[in-house]
C-alpha cells in the first residue's frame, strides 16, 4: 500500500497551511498526500441531505474546491502524488475511517478553533482525533515558518519517550532544528538524584550522538503547574513547535486525553505536535541511514 498522509481540510486558512507543511512532509517520508474534506451531516440531517439536491450540490462544489487546491499545491510540489476525497459524516469520525482505510503514516490538522476563554475545551474534532488516533497527529498552530527553529519537548517518566525523541531526533536533524528538552521537579528529591534528571541528560547524549543540537532545562519545584512552565519557557526561547505526548499522566479511560497534553493544545500559541504512537509505517530507518543510540533511548 502506498504510504500516505491525511491531512482534512475546511478550506480556512489554518487548514491551508496544514496541507503546505503536509507537503513538507510527504516530500521527506516519501509519501502521497490525501486531502480529505467532509461534509457534517448529522444525525437526522443526514437522511435529509442524502434524499435532496442540496447535498449534491454541496458535494459538487467541495470537489472543485478540492480540485484547485490540490492542483495549486502540485505545481509547487511535483513530485508529491496528491489526491482528493470528500465524504459525509460526523467530522472526526469519517477522519478516523480514512485513515484507516487508506493506512496513512499520519494525520496532519490545522486548528481553526479560537477560544474566547482559555478554560474552554478544544474544538470537537481536534480534541477527538487527538484522543482516539492510533496514529500521530500534528496540529498545526499558528506561524509554520517557524517550525524548523526551535523545539520545546516536555519529558515526564513514561515509557513513550522513545516515540517522543524519534520525533524529536527526526526534526532535529531533517530540519536542522535546536531541541530544548524540559521537565518539571516535583517531590523532595534533590535535582541531580532525581530520575527525570538523568533521563533528561541520556536523551540530550541521544541526541547529540546523532548530531543533533539540544538543551535541557529542568524547573524548579513551585506552585506554577507544569504546563503553564513549559508555555511560559515556549515564549521565552521563541519556541516554533511543542512537541508532547498525550496520556502521559498514564489514565486509561476513554474520554480523558491527559490534563497536561489538553493544557499544552488548548493554550499554546505556537504549533504544538501530539504524538499518541508511531505508525507502524514510520520507520526510523527510513528515515536516517544509522541511529546512534548509546543507551538504547531510541530502541525503548
Amino acid at each position: 500500500m502506498e504510504k500516505n498522509i491525511l491531512v482534512p481540510i475546511d478550506f480556512k486558512e489554518p487548514s491551508v497551511k496544514a496541507a503546505n507543511y503536509a507537503c513538507l512532509m510527504a516530500d521527506k517520508f516519501n509519501a502521497g498526500l490525501i486531502l480529505l474534506y467532509v461534509i457534517d451531516t448529522p444525525g437526522l440531517l443526514a437522511q435529509f441531505f442524502s434524499s435532496g439536491d442540496h447535498l449534491v450540490k454541496i458535494t459538487d462544489e467541495a470537489k472543485e474546491k478540492m480540485y484547485k487546491l490540490a492542483n495549486a499545491l502540485s505545481q509547487k510540489n511535483e513530485k508529491i502524488n496528491i489526491k482528493t476525497k470528500v465524504e459525509r459524516g460526523k467530522p472526526y469520525q469519517k477522519i478516523l475511517e480514512i485513515a484507516k482505510e487508506t493506512g496513512a503514516l499520519m494525520i496532519i490538522l490545522g486548528e481553526n478553533h479560537h477560544l474566547s476563554d482559555t478554560d474552554d475545551e478544544l474544538g470537537t474534532t481536534i480534541y477527538h482525533i487527538t484522543l482516539k488516533s492510533p496514529i500521530p497527529v500534528l496540529t498545526i498552530k499558528g506561524d509554520t515558518e517557524k517550525m524548523n527553529d526551535r523545539i520545546l519537548v516536555p519529558l515526564d517518566l513514561t515509557k513513550k519517550t522513545s516515540e517522543q525523541l524519534s520525533c524529536a531526533l527526526y526534526f532535529g536533524t531533517i530540519q536542522g532544528a535546536t531541541i530544548y528538552l524540559v521537565s518539571s521537579l516535583i517531590g523532595g528529591i534533590e535535582k541531580k538524584e532525581s530520575r527525570i534528571y538523568k533521563k533528561l541528560k541520556e536523551a540530550k547524549k541521544a541526541l547529540k550522538a546523532n548530531g543533533v543540537k539540544s538543551k535541557m532545562k529542568l524547573f524548579d519545584r513551585s506552585e506554577t503547574p507544569p504546563f503553564m512552565k513549559v508555555l511560559q519557557y515556549a515564549e521565552k526561547i521563541d519556541a516554533g513547535m511543542i512537541l508532547i505526548m498525550t496520556h502521559q499522566e498514564g489514565y486509561t479511560h476513554d474520554n480523558y486525553i491527559g490534563a497536561f497534553a489538553h493544557h499544552i493544545l488548548n493554550k499554546s500559541k505556537v504549533p504544538v505536535l501530539s504524538i499518541t504512537s508511531l505508525s507502524p509505517g514510520i520507520k526510523l530507518k527510513n528515515v536516517f541511514k544509522v541511529i546512534v543510540d548509546p543507551i538504547g533511548l531510541f530502541a525503548k
